[in-house]
């Protein structure tokens, strides 16, 4: 019985989920179909791309194969938009759309099982399949969905509370209204200025002073049932951390088994309670970072044993009060812990550095490469990872909330993933500057001070803008420049902030500092889920909106260098990339052959190893995928003799086999395969989805 309640619990969390992200896929397409600028375009089809994969890790972690198939092949597609492999037309955008209604159906028990579609999931290159005119989203209007967000449970004490406060803004609201007909009637003698007598003039400036005095008390009475009422509310939508953790062991254990590990997750302080918007906004990263912690941290018992450790791993999730109205979310493993060379090597598959800048980086700087999109310790793609995304993915949600994230290493050496958020999302204390003519705020607890510099303060370091200041030399840019607005005219001196965050600093250049302001936050709604620099909106006092800046973004915009006009240059078609494909079947090689060049490829055979060393020395090719068990020369040492070669080394190289031990993937991985795909865990979206990564 208890299983069971924590299963429906689970399912009714889950669509609850479903339907966010299903919202924002469908705010996303649906502002591509309308036409968006090149740039604008790209960041929607980046966040299409991230809702559709923690969409797909959430179907998962409740069995609902079908769900995460489709995703799947929607995750294929938009990859292939983002690296420019697959045009984005209408009939492209039409396909999307109909795998995501598909989507949202099944989420609500109301569309066929994926193993009765016809087709595949990779539909982008091929004709459209067949299907019923798409009812948009069925999961956003699903009555056990809209229940299941919409439910909350509140103690009869609380409401009693807010009833009083409710009760102490109507009267405010009464005075209110008495107030403005005193005051109408005193405009209304001014304004015809039929004194009779000096006197009665002196009896009319008495009057406005004593209604001005009776506005104030007014206005201090409404300020504290306003703010008595707002702590209330904050205190109604506090919730146990539990509410949001309880499902991780279940999903954990399951994930373990299907990996052979074993596994124990243990929760800490879950009592804690926090804002259910903060708690919503968690789960996510909860869910890829105890994922990350099986599949990259855990090692198998056997190998635990030869360790010394114990056979079942362990994770924790510990929850802890700061102060501010903050708290810390602790995610740590008894794992293997974060390896910074396989971080460095995940960078450099990615092709986002040179193996001599990834050389170059520090400690600190490799382990910060996790956070970016495509860097993946594991050259194996499978279904938990190998895509880096899942880091990205918890950045980007924490920094969304105000928070900040940083990674390390555990007391016992395993990883350790630290939160700092907000327990509650409300009112909002900011700076207010003004920066290309422009107002902004910037979060108060980031600003670490606001000073004047002079010209000479500023220098070129390295091509870059830099401050000399208490001692240190910190990147420095214009505001204005980051935001993209028109530079205004600073002669002399000008204001400055100094911006602290997750462990960094930087300097922002403004035109003028206006104050501290308190605001309430206005979240950022699809398909603005995600702008560069922008947290959110802040309403002021005079009813005017203002944006929120996002410090985090700021200071890695600083540390990249402010970005300057681009010049444009003519599009041109790219040549098809070159593939060897390298397998003893014939079978497979053909069915390889016609999958790519259906792709856009341009694809030569080889029988052996031995027959595709030949052709790498004759041709030029920009990738191999190749078999591992074959006569004459395998695939593995294929793999060794391009590594080995000074032209072929840089060679992006695919293994794809049926060769699934661990002494196996090690060894694909030592030789110097940049992936290494296991047939029976692939399909041919899959393939080709890798191979985009890397051509």
């Amino acid at each position: 019985m208890r299983s069971e309640g924590l299963r429906l619990r689970l399912m009714a969390t889950f669509r609850q989920e479903a339907e966010e992200h299903l919202r924002v896929l469908s705010c996303h397409l649906t502002a591509l179909e309308q036409g968006l600028a090149p740039d604008e375009a790209a960041q929607a089809v980046e966040a299409a791309f991230r809702a559709t994969h923690t969409l797909k890790g959430a179907a998962r972690s409740v069995s609902l194969g079908d769900v995460e198939g489709l995703c799947q092949g929607l995750e294929t597609a938009l990859s292939g938009i983002k690296r420019g492999r697959i045009s984005l037309t209408p009939e492209t955008l039409k396909r999307l759309q109909e795998d995501m209604d598909r989507v949202a159906r099944l989420v609500v028990g109301r569309a066929e099982p994926l193993a009765n579609l016809p087709g595949g999931l990779d539909r982008a290159h091929g004709p459209p399949t067949p299907s019923p005119p798409p009812s948009r989203s069925p999961a956003l209007s699903s009555p056990a969905a809209n229940a299941a967000a919409a439910a909350i449970r509140i103690e009869t004490a609380r409401l009693d509370e807010l009833q009083a406060r409710t009760e102490d803004l109507l009267a405010a609201k009464l005075s209110a209204e008495k107030r403005e007909r005193e005051a109408r009637d005193l405009v209304d003698m001014l304004a015809r200025g039929d004194y009779p007598a000096e006197g009665e003039r002196d009896a009319g400036e008495a009057q406005a002073r004593a209604l001005l005095d009776r506005i104030s008390r007014d206005r201090r009475s409404l300020a504290s049932a306003v703010d008595a009422l707002s702590e209330q509310m904050r205190s109604v939508r506090m919730m146990p951390a539990w509410s949001v953790v309880e499902w991780l062991p279940p999903m954990a254990s399951e994930i373990a088994r299907a990996q052979g590990k074993e596994v124990d997750v243990v929760t800490e302080g879950a009592e804690l309670e926090l804002d259910r918007r903060v708690l919503e906004a968690i789960k996510d990263p909860l869910l890829h970072l105890v994922r990350n912690a099986l599949d990259h941290g855990i090692e198998p018992p056997q190998v635990r044993e030869r360790a010394g450790k114990s056979r079942r791993g362990r994770i924790a999730v510990r929850f802890a009060p700061l102060e501010g109205r903050r708290v810390e979310v602790r995610v740590e493993d008894d794992g293997a812990g974060i390896d910074a060379a396989a971080l460095r090597a995940g960078a450099v598959r990615a092709r986002l550095l040179s193996a001599e800048q990834a050389a170059a980086l520090s400690e600190a700087a490799a382990l910060e490469l996790a956070f970016r999109s495509g860097v993946s310790t594991s050259p194996v793609i499978g279904e938990l990872s190998g895509h880096g995304l899942g880091m990205a993915i918890v950045r980007d949600r924490v920094e969304r909330l105000g928070g900040e994230v940083f990674v390390g290493l555990a007391p016992g050496g395993g990883a350790a993933v630290r939160l700092i958020l907000p327990a509650s999302v409300a009112s909002f204390r900011g700076l207010l500057v003004r920066a290309g003519r422009q107002d902004v705020l910037v979060p108060i607890e980031a600003v670490e001070r606001a000073l004047r510099v002079a010209a000479g303060d500023v220098a070129i370091v390295a091509g870059r803008m830099a401050l000399r200041w208490d001692g240190r030399v910190l990147p420095a840019a214009p505001l204005a420049a980051l935001l993209g607005r028109e530079l205004g005219d600073a002669p002399g001196a000008r204001p400055c902030l100094i911006l602290a965050s997750a462990g960094a600093s930087g300097a922002l250049l403004v035109d003028e500092v206006l104050g501290e302001r308190e605001v309430l936050v206005k979240p950022l709604e699809p398909p603005l889920v995600r702008v560069r620099h922008v947290e959110g909106a802040g309403l002021l006092g005079g009813g005017e909106l203002v944006l929120i800046l996002r410090p985090a973004d700021l200071l890695r915009a600083l540390r990249e260098g402010a970005p300057g006009p681009q010049p444009s240059a003519p599009a041109q078609q790219p040549a098809p990339s070159a593939i060897l494909v390298v397998d003893d079947s014939i079978t497979t090689r053909t069915m390889e052959k016609n999958l790519l060049e259906a792709a856009g490829y341009r694809v030569c055979t080889a029988a052996d190893g031995g027959e595709a060393w030949m052709a790498l020395k004759s041709e030029r090719f920009d990738l191999v995928v190749s078999d591992v068990d074959m006569p004459r020369m395998n695939g593995f040492d294929l793999t060794a003799r391009i590594r080995s070669d000074p032209r072929l080394s840089p060679l992006p190289v695919v293994l794809v086999t049926a060769l699934e031990s661990r002494e196996d993937k090690e060894r694909g991985v030592e030789v110097g395969a940049n992936a290494y795909v296991i047939k029976s865990r692939f399909d041919q979206s899959t393939l080709l989805e890798i191979i985009r990564r890397f051509v």
